[in-house]
Order: C-alpha cells, then structure tokens, then sequence
C-alpha cells in the first residue's frame, strides 16, 4: 500500500455535529476499501476562508488525512468523494515520511490538549473577604501648597535713654590734636579776660573828684 495525504472541505452549514460525521464518512469509505487511517487532523482553526467560492459558500470546515490504501482502491474513493454533497472540494497527494511524521505529532498534541483539564481561576481562600471589584474613581492629585512664612525680624538692640554711649574716639587723632599749637588769636582773647579781671591800682581813685 502506498501512503497518501488527502485535504478535503466540508461545507460550513454543517452544525459540529454534522461536521465531525462527514469527515467519519470520508474515513470509513477509506477502511471500506482496504485502507489504513494514520492520522486524520482538523486544521487550526478549523473553519477557514476560501480563495474564491465554491457552490456559493466562501469558507468551508478543513481537514486533513494521511492513510495508505492499495493504488487500485484510489480511484473508487474519489469517485465517491465527488459524489458527496457534504464535501466542497478535495485534493489527494502522494505522502512522505516527513509528512506523516508531522501528521503523527499533531495527531497527538490534539489528543493530549483534548484530555488536558480546563485551567481554572484561582480561589480566594475559605473565609477571606471577598475583594472589592468596583472600580475606584482616580483621586485628584493635590496641588502643592506653599505655606507663607512671615520673615524674622532681626533684633535691634537699641541703648537704654539712662545709658549714655560714648563715641569710639581714635587715640592716634587725639594725641595729633593736643600736640598741635594753639592758634594766636585764642592766646590774645585770654590775655585781654586777664587785664579786664585785675583790680584797680593802689594810686588811682576811682572815685569822682569835688
């Protein structure tokens, strides 16, 4: 027997009931003649868009089919594939080992995510309050305040009315000050208070005369 790969379409009125019994159908004609089934694979996702319509519908369910069967048998199966109201178009191509290899994996990661069990979310723990699932409103960001500071005032230390300052006197100004002479008219306004102060002489009477 000679191995092939066959890609048929299943017109999408179909519910996935009805789907899935087509592409059994096409699977057993394929046993009824002799043949062997490796691997019979849905395409991902199943329901594809055709490049042009065919019998008025533009997408179809695919699937794909690698089995080996006598050549002699090949040409009554399509014969009754043609027939078949359920199939919109089909395209038998002899296999490789590469691509039954490949239809192998894919066969078995469908079968292994097929029994995989559903993730399911997690739990809150047992006696844990349930979380509040209502959006909060965004808060306003506040502005920034600058708070006004009053200045210090800087303390003035202001001398006591009974408290009498004296000036800072230079040492050097006031030795230069007494060493200077006295100018000669201050000599001369004391010299003429000293003649006006003196009492009258002994001989001068100054008494009127009779």
């Amino acid at each position: 027997m000679n191995p092939y790969e066959m890609t048929f379409i299943i017109r999408p009125d179909r519910d996935e009931d009805g789907t899935r019994a087509v592409a059994e159908a096409v699977t057993g004609r394929i046993s009824a003649a002799g043949g062997e089934i490796i691997a019979a694979i849905p395409w991902n996702p199943p329901r594809r868009r055709m490049a042009y319509p065919i019998k008025d519908f533009g997408d179809g369910f695919y699937v794909t089919t690698v089995f080996r069967v006598d050549p002699s048998a090949l040409r009554p199966i399509e014969n009754a594939l043609k027939l078949n109201e359920n199939i919109l178009r089909f395209l038998i191509v002899q296999a490789t080992e590469l691509n039954i290899k490949q239809a192998q994996q894919r066969l078995q990661q469908q079968q292994a995510a097929a029994q995989a069990p559903p993730v399911q979310p997690p739990q809150p723990p047992t006696g844990a309050a349930p979380q509040n699932t209502v959006p909060l409103a965004p808060q306003e960001a506040s502005p920034d305040v600058t708070e006004d500071i009053e200045p210090v005032p800087e303390t003035v230390s202001v001398a006591s009315p009974e408290t009498e300052v004296e000036p800072a006197v230079d040492t050097e100004e006031a030795d230069a000050a007494s060493a200077a002479p006295q100018p000669a008219e201050s000599v001369d306004e004391s010299v003429e208070a000293e003649r006006v102060s003196e009492p009258a002489t002994a001989g001068t009477s100054t008494e009127p005369q009779e």
